[in-house]
């Protein structure tokens, strides 16, 4: 079997000019020569859940360089103490694979594992490295700095099932889903940003449809680090009750590169991943996931992937002054608002002269209320043209929100 893995490090010219990928190594597991399916019917089975379904998918096209595979004991081990890979490279989350008893039970060492999706079709390979277990609420306690089941990360871990497999993966294919058109990979945005001439460019993520205070802080970010282009690449996996549906995300960007972001300066992707609700830890990984992509900058907001009050405001700002050989540059922002005095969206230390009232803020979440009141937001709080579309679709009876 070929497998494609390229190993394309810092003088790449296929990759010249742009930000190395994290660990020198951009990863590519996918298949070129796939087997007829007779190679695959005496290999151990495992179905994929969806997020383990899109962990492989995301390591298989080098979202997650330098990861090859899913992670064996000593490399989790390592991440959850150190937030380093045994190698020394910075790495903030696990990236495992649990099994259930019976189906870990007839799986050994030095064996594949054909992967299935929910539907039953072969989509990948799981070259087994080792099988182990491990104290979950140990690895809850480190991970999420809690064991509190009011956090939904450390629920998250104790539903992992009993065993983990490590070892480096295969993709045979990608999955399916409705929005794969726009889920580029690595290689391919960092091609884009090259023909484009970028060398400087600025990541943010995000769940959300566009509103003002995003609009603000992207192109602030984008003047301010004096960075070529602007990389917008919403999370568009496994979504909560509230969060707004995909493709309605994705329209609210293509309305913002159609007619209002500068000429030619924004790419946007769909990232199929989901949120691990680590904090300031999943800040370090949202960061690391773009410099992949090929950004040298990347958007950090007050809060950035918080949850709840488990963590201080300022922690996900805070955590990468622990790592400065991380490779990316944080560009860091707080809560941004409209000023009625200055008739603007400034920053909220800018605004220590304003009242209370003076200050109108903005947030997905009243976008949300107002929104399932049939109600539009106001101009300063988001494009007239992309809320009337999302007003529109609610009266058409769509379903907008998960």
């Amino acid at each position: 079997m070929e497998q494609g893995v390229d190993r394309l490090r810092d003088g790449s010219s296929a990759y010249r000019g742009l930000v190395p990928p994290h660990g020198g190594i951009l990863v590519n597991r996918m298949v070129s020569d796939v087997p007829p399916s007779s190679h695959f019917e005496t290999l151990p089975k495992l179905v994929l859940n969806q997020d383990q379904l899109m962990d492989l998918e995301q390591i298989a096209i080098g979202s997650f360089s330098p990861l090859e595979g899913f992670m064996c004991e000593d490399e989790l081990r390592s991440v959850l103490d150190t937030m380093r890979l045994p190698n020394g490279v910075v790495w903030s989350l696990p990236i495992v694979l649990d099994a259930s008893e019976a189906d870990a039970q007839g799986m050994a060492a030095r064996q594949d594992v054909a992967l299935y999706d929910g539907s039953n079709q072969l989509v990948g390979l799981l070259h087994l490295e080792q099988k182990y277990r491990v104290d979950k609420k140990e690895m809850a306690k480190k991970l999420y700095g809690t064991d509190s089941d009011a956090h939904p990360g450390v629920v998250a871990v104790r539903k992992l099932q009993p065993i983990f497999l490590g070892g480096k993966i295969s993709l045979l294919r990608r999955p399916h889903t409705e929005t794969k058109e726009y889920e580029l990979t690595p290689h391919e945005t960092r091609h884009i940003f090259i023909e484009r001439g970028w060398k400087k460019v600025v990541g943010f993520h995000t769940r959300n449809v566009i509103h003002r205070s995003h609009e603000f802080i992207q192109l602030q970010a984008m003047e301010q680090e004096c960075c070529d282009g602007l990389f917008v690449h919403p999370v568009i996996g496994r979504k909560k009750a509230g969060d707004f549906q995909a493709k309605y995300i994705i329209r609210s960007y293509q309305i913002m590169i159609d007619r209002f972001y500068p000429k030619d300066s924004a790419v946007f992707a769909a990232f199929s991943t989901f949120s691990r609700y680590a904090g300031p830890r999943e800040a370090i990984f949202t960061a690391l996931c773009r410099k992949n992509f090929g950004c040298s900058h990347f958007v950090v907001g007050r809060d950035h992937t918080g949850v709840g009050t488990f963590y201080p405001p300022t922690a996900s700002h805070e955590i990468f002054d622990r790592f400065p050989d991380i490779g990316i540059q944080p560009v860091r922002f707080n809560n941004v608002f409209y000023s009625k005095k200055r008739n603007a969206h400034i920053r909220e230390e800018e605004g220590e002269d304003h009242r209370e009232e003076e200050m109108l803020h903005i947030s997905g979440t009243q976008a949300r209320k107002m929104f399932e009141k049939g109600e539009a937001p106001p101009s300063w709080f988001m494009r007239p043209e992309i809320s009337r579309e999302i007003v529109d679709a609610m009266k058409n009876g769509e379903r907008v929100f998960v």
